[in-house]
């Protein structure tokens, strides 16, 4: 069975990107990026229409992350690591069957890049 630790958090470094854990500060992009139909076209799910909302999916992250249920990081450009572009993450992991279900959200000024 797949024993999960995200302790300590694994930040991820790409040439021009920085994946890094989510906190409270990235509450105005987290509500942007979960409210905007256009971002969300793909997602099953209600968009949000408060930031509240977006308090409480950070709440929810942190949680999962520190109870090895799922990981999630924001997305950031690297010169500019505090403005959050999207989000990317495994959620609903099936540890006995080593799967998770992988998901993400980028704004719209940030798609179709090389």
């Amino acid at each position: 069975m797949l024993t999960p630790n995200f302790n300590p958090f694994p930040v991820i470094e790409t040439e021009r990107l920085l994946m890094r854990r989510i906190h409270v500060d990235d509450i105005e992009e987290i509500f942007i990026l979960r409210s905007d139909p256009i971002i969300n076209k793909n997602s099953l799910r209600p968009l949000i229409t408060e930031k509240a909302e977006a308090f409480d999916f950070i709440k929810k992250i942190e949680d999962m992350v520190n109870q090895n249920e799922g990981i999630s990081w924001v997305i950031c450009e690297k010169h500019v690591p505090e403005k959050v572009i999207g989000h990317i993450g495994i959620w609903r992991l099936m540890k006995e069957h080593y799967r998770g279900e992988i998901g993400y959200l980028l704004h719209t000024d940030f798609q179709g890049k090389e």
